[in-house]
C-alpha cells in the first residue's frame, strides 16, 4: 500500500551567504569565511563554528549513507573495520535538490512526498558561539531566517515549510523574531533544546514568548543541535579540572555523558515539571531527530519526580495535578530515528504522537523518505497512515 508522506525531518545544505545575503554591515564585519588549505571555515568573531566538518557542502555524502552501519549498531552488532571504514560512501557532488525549492519539490514527487518541515543543517550548530552578545545573536538570525525564507519560504504551496530558529537569549528579541516569522507565515518555530542560558525553559521570564506561541497556534520544535553547546562546558568544568590529555576517552566518555537526547530530555523536564502545558494548553513541542530510546526511562523519571512518599510537585506557584507522564503524552510529539523501536514507541505514547522523519538528506537518515515505512511496517494500516502523514499535517494545520 502507498501511503501519503509528511516527512517530520528533511533538510537542506546552506547557501555560503546563507548569513551573509541579508546581513546589516555589522553582522558582515563579525561573520566571515576563512580558508585553511582545501577547506574553508565559518567564524561568528573569533570562534569558529565546528558543528559541521565541511560547511560548503561539497562535496557531500550521500542520503543514507550511515543508515545500514546505524542500524547493525542498534541491532547490537560490532561491524567489522572493513565496514566501518566504508560507512560514509562515496561522496557527491552538491546538486540544486539540496538547496534550491523548485528542483527540490521535483524531488519530492519523485519520492511520493506531499510536505516537509525542513530544518537546518548548519543554522542549528552555531547559536553558542555567540552566547555573550545579544545583539549579534539575533542580528545574524534575522539576517539568516531572512535567507531561510527567500531561498525556501516559511510556508512554500504548504508543501515545504522551512523552519525558522529563534535563540531564546533574550526574551523581548525573541518576541519580536516571532512576530516577524508569524506576520510571514510560519507555521513552525525551532528553539535550541537545554538549559537557556541559566534558566530553566520553564521560567516565567520567557512567558511573553510562550504566550504568543501559545495564541498563534504555531508549532514549537526542537531539533537535534551540533557544534559547541552549554554541555561542551559543562562537561569541561565537571571533568577536565586539570587537564585530562587522553582525548580519545575524554570524547567517548562526553558523548556517553550527555549524549544527542540529553538537551531534550533536560527540556521536557522542565517544561512538564513547571507546568509549562497548564500555563500554556494550546501549545504542542515536536522532539526531531534526538531518538526515542529514551523515552521510557524519562516518563518513570517524570512520575517519580516530586516528594518521595506524596510525589508533590509544584512549581512557579502552581501545582501539577495530574500525572506528569500523562502530560507528555498529551502535548509532546516525537520523531525517532528509523533505526530504532518505532513500534515500541507508538505502543508507549500513543500512535497519535509518533512523527515519521527520514532525516533526509542527511547521511544518517534514510535512502528515500519513503524507506521509514519499513520500521512500522507491523502496525495496522490507519497506524501506519497517522506516522506518515495524519500527525504531522495535524500539527501543522492546527
Amino acid at each position: 500500500m502507498d501511503y501519503k508522506i509528511f516527512d517530520a525531518d528533511n533538510h537542506y545544505y546552506e547557501a555560503d551567504d546563507a548569513f551573509l545575503r541579508f546581513a546589516d554591515e555589522k553582522v558582515k564585519k563579525h561573520v566571515r569565511w576563512m580558508s585553511d588549505g582545501k577547506r574553508k571555515h565559518l567564524f561568528f568573531g573569533d570562534r569558529k563554528s565546528t558543528g559541521v566538518p565541511n560547511p560548503t557542502f561539497n562535496p557531500i555524502s550521500r542520503p543514507g549513507a550511515f543508515h545500514d552501519h546505524l542500524k547493525l549498531l542498534e541491532e547490537g552488532h560490532r561491524p567489522t573495520s572493513s565496514a566501518m571504514g566504508q560507512k560514509y560512501g562515496e561522496l557527491e557532488p552538491l546538486t540544486p535538490v539540496y538547496r534550491e525549492r523548485e528542483p527540490r519539490l521535483l524531488t519530492m514527487n519523485e519520492q511520493n512526498v506531499e510536505s516537509i518541515l525542513m530544518f537546518p543543517t548548519l543554522g542549528q550548530c552555531v547559536e553558542h558561539l555567540m552566547y555573550d552578545d545579544v545583539d549579534m545573536m539575533y542580528r545574524v538570525f534575522r539576517a539568516f531566517n531572512t535567507w531561510l525564507d527567500t531561498d525556501w519560504g516559511f510556508n512554500y504551496e504548504n508543501r515545504i515549510f522551512a523552519i525558522p530558529v529563534i535563540p531564546m537569549l533574550d526574551v523581548d528579541m525573541a518576541v519580536k523574531e516571532l512576530e516577524w516569522i508569524l506576520e510571514r507565515g510560519a507555521r513552525a518555530v525551532c528553539l535550541r533544546p537545554g538549559p537557556l542560558y541559566g534558566r530553566t525553559p520553564a521560567d516565567p521570564y520567557f512567558d511573553p514568548f510562550y504566550s504568543l506561541v501559545n495564541e498563534s497556534g504555531i508549532l514549537q520544535t526542537y531539533h537535534a543541535i551540533g557544534g559547541q553547546s552549554p554541555y561542551d562546558d559543562a562537561f569541561e568544568m565537571m571533568y577536565c579540572q586539570p587537564p585530562v590529555y587522553d582525548k580519545g576517552y575524554l570524547t567517548t566518555l562526553q558523548q556517553a555523558l550527555t549524549p544527542g537526547e540529553r538537551p531534550i530530555m533536560d527540556t521536557l523536564m522542565s517544561l512538564i515539571l513547571g507546568n509549562f502545558f497548564g500555563r500554556f494548553p494550546n501549545i504542542k513541542v515536536a522532539s526531531i531527530e534526538m531518538g526515542c530510546t529514551w523515552v521510557p526511562y524519562f516518563l518513570h523519571s517524570l512520575d517519580h519526580a516530586g516528594g518521595m512518599l506524596d510525589r508533590h510537585i509544584e512549581a512557579f506557584g502552581q501545582k501539577l495535578d495530574v500525572r506528569p507522564s500523562e502530560v507528555f503524552k498529551e502535548n509532546v510529539y516525537i520523531s525517532p530515528f528509523p533505526e530504532e523501536d518505532v513500534v515500541g514507541l507508538a505502543n508507549l505514547i500513543g500512535v497519535d504522537h509518533v512523527l515519521m522523519g527520514s532525516d533526509w538528506p542527511h547521511p544518517e537518515g534514510n535512502h528515500v523518505p519513503e524507506e521509514y515505512v519499513e520500521c512500522i511496517a507491523s502496525l495496522d494500516d490507519a497506524s501506519i497512515k497517522r506516522i506518515m502523514w495524519d500527525n504531522a499535517l495535524g500539527l501543522i494545520a492546527s
